[in-house]
């Protein structure tokens, strides 16, 4: 009976303990940046929202955003279900003027109820004005070029020498231009055997825009003969920097702390006889390890950001830095007024593809446009940040002709080259023939297209052939037609109120509508303990067939959750004259859905197995209930 209930809890938490969630909405920003500084305004939600809508950051410039990402988490803890829901809406954002701004609440809408978050206010000062630094470690405590930091011996423990641990910190680029990319990279050089290697200070990368490029956690290992001498290195961190404004900038050191396997010295011992001293000081007898814990340090980088050449920019030019390829394409050329039209540009390359805007293009008045759609498909590897960038945007002609969009061009600086290039499309020609006559006076208007507005009530457009001619004195109005489809009008809406009425009525019975419902919702709890199967998610793959099972009889017989139990189940099975081996089934499946977790065995097989006694129960309850 205990496990009964606790399987009752469980059902329970799992239905009705994640909507007592309380919502939060809010936003994380820096309180002071300086002039030319990147930095990131996050808007974070714990639950699942739509219809998100950010400021307008007035006083600054949006690099990048909204980049949307969210996670999710389930937690069974004493018979009660746990979830943790994350979506954040980051915000790329570039300081231009000094001053005192203020972002403005962001919204949100999660379950038809809006949020908002609250205001912040960020102070930017002049890049010339001191700020607080982070302490870095002293010219003392780094020893030669890149060496670990010197130690007092620890007893009489003999201490590793400079050169056994080191951390060299590299830049394929010490001096590129702005925007162009730069990888720096960290190796950890060791002679002796470490363990619990723990990064206490990652180093910041002031005026750059980063990317890390390490995406496992288990370091790749390598040997290495340096003056002779054996090493095993391995990357313990490699990122891909961008310069957001020319300048020198200093990258401080790396701070590691380790657990270093030592040489340990033991006491001489002297007893007066030379062969027992001699004996007893052997090395073999002498010596051993001791694990101790050492701090390293790399040493700091100084890069040197260019600015980008004045002479032959472009005038379009919009900050792309690197190699890159244009494409344009259109869905179709050959419309009708008021019929949709995609344009998808993509951008493909490597290089600073975050910061890279949609490109301007001259469109025809007569073609009702609207903010493109843009996706960023970005793949980080060893070597840096490449990928394609799209925009797609939703052209409606409203007049009929011939119209041609001039070709779309595209400027970039390469670095290889010390050039800057322009890529442009072909042209593109699109014949509009002329669309429905009631549609014309139309337009969207908005981000969203949701909002609609008349046009075209000012100026009438003339009436071009083809023109429909009647008769003088044929009217509708009066003929057998329009009273034929009036009296069709009248008994149509007669049987649509009777149809609502029965609807509504059928609506208010509560108990109608859960029968009505029960089957739907088994199945959709069944399919989703089948994904949990897929995934070998045992703890959640149980606690959904549970809920499958116990819900689906709540609402087939319309019996509160916590009325139920196995024998007010069993009463109403037999009282709808269900067959007793079906009812001892479902009983039974019940039964398994709790002990199948902890039997010995394969237990995907037992997954499997309640899953399809699951199914079979339900469905053979369905065929004798009808």
């Amino acid at each position: 009976m205990k496990r009964l209930a606790l399987l009752l809890i469980s059902a329970l938490s799992f239905i009705f303990g994640i909507n007592a969630q309380e919502v939060n909405f809010t936003v994380s920003a820096p309180e002071e940046v300086e002039v030319g500084q990147t930095f990131r305004v996050v808007f974070t939600l714990n639950a699942n929202g739509e219809n998100f809508r950010g400021p307008d950051f007035k006083g600054f410039t949006v690099v990048s955003g909204p980049n949307v990402s969210q996670s999710s988490s389930f937690q069974f803890i004493n018979g009660k279900m746990h979830q943790e829901y994350s979506q954040s809406y980051t915000y790329l954002i570039n300081a231009s003027m000094e001053g005192t701004f203020e972002v403005r609440p962001a919204t949100i809408v999660v379950k038809g109820k809006t949020y908002q978050t609250q205001a912040v206010r960020i102070h930017v000062i002049s890049s010339g004005k001191p700020k607080a630094r982070q302490s870095q470690p002293s010219a003392g405590s780094t020893n030669r070029a890149n060496a670990g930091s010197p130690t007092e011996p620890i007893d009489d423990v003999k201490d590793i020498p400079k050169d056994d641990i080191f951390i060299k910190a590299y830049v394929s680029k010490p001096s590129p231009y702005v925007g162009e990319q730069t990888i720096v990279t960290y190796k950890l050089f060791t002679k002796v055997p470490l363990s619990n290697i723990r990064i206490n200070n990652l180093g910041t990368f002031p005026d750059f825009w980063s990317q890390d490029l390490l995406k496992s956690d288990k370091l790749q290992q390598s040997t290495v003969i340096i003056n002779g001498e054996e090493y095993v290195t391995a990357e313990i961190k490699k990122t891909s920097l961008f310069g957001l404004k020319p300048g020198t900038v200093t990258i401080p050191a790396m701070e590691m702390e380790c657990t270093a396997a030592m040489v340990k010295k033991r006491r001489r011992t002297v007893t007066g006889d030379p062969f027992f001293d001699s004996f007893f000081n052997d090395a073999f007898f002498n010596s051993g390890y001791e694990q101790v814990e050492r701090k390293i340090y790399s040493n700091p980088l100084k890069i040197n950001i260019k600015p980008l050449p004045a002479e032959g920019k472009p005038a379009g030019y919009a900050n792309a830095v690197g190699n890159f390829t244009l494409s344009a394409e259109l869905d179709r050329s050959e419309v009708k007024a008021n019929d949709a039209i995609n344009l998808r540009i993509k951008i493909s390359g490597s290089g600073n593809l975050d910061v890279i805007e949609a490109p301007q293009i001259n469109f025809p008045t007569e073609f009702d446009t609207y903010d493109p759609k843009i996706t960023s498909n970005i793949n980080t590897t060893s070597s840096g940040v490449s990928g394609i960038k799209t925009f797609e945007y939703l052209l409606i002609p409203r007049t009929a002709g011939t119209y041609t969009i001039k070709p779309i061009a595209f400027s970039f600086f390469n670095p290889a080259t010390g050039k800057y290039n322009t890529l442009t499309s072909p042209e593109f020609t699109i014949n509009v023939a002329k669309g429905e006559a009631n549609a014309q006076n139309i337009s969207y208007s908005g981000v969203n297209q949701q909002d609609l507005k008349y046009i075209g009530s000012d100026i009438r457009y003339i009436k071009l052939p083809p023109i429909a001619l009647r008769p003088v004195g044929v009217l509708f109005f009066g003929s057998g037609i329009y009273y034929g489809l009036l009296i069709t009008l009248l008994v149509g809406f007669a049987i649509s109120m009777l149809i609502i009425k029965r609807i509504q009525k059928q609506r208010g019975d509560v108990g109608l509508m859960r029968l009505r419902k029960a089957t739907g919702v088994a199945t959709k709890r069944l399919k989703k303990a089948r994904t949990h199967l897929n995934n070998r998610e045992e703890n959640a793959f149980y606690n959904e067939i549970s809920a499958a099972l116990w819900g689906y009889i709540a609402d087939k017989f319309n019996i509160p959750l916590a009325d139920l139990s196995m024998e007010n189940i069993e009463s109403k099975l037999i009282s709808r004259n269900v067959n007793t081996e079906t009812i001892k089934a479902f009983i039974e499946t019940l039964n398994n859905c709790e002990f199948a977790r902890f039997a010995p065995g394969n237990k995907t097989e037992n997954m499997e197995q309640v899953y399809n006694q699951a199914l079979e129960t339900i469905s053979r309850i369905e065929r004798e209930l009808r």
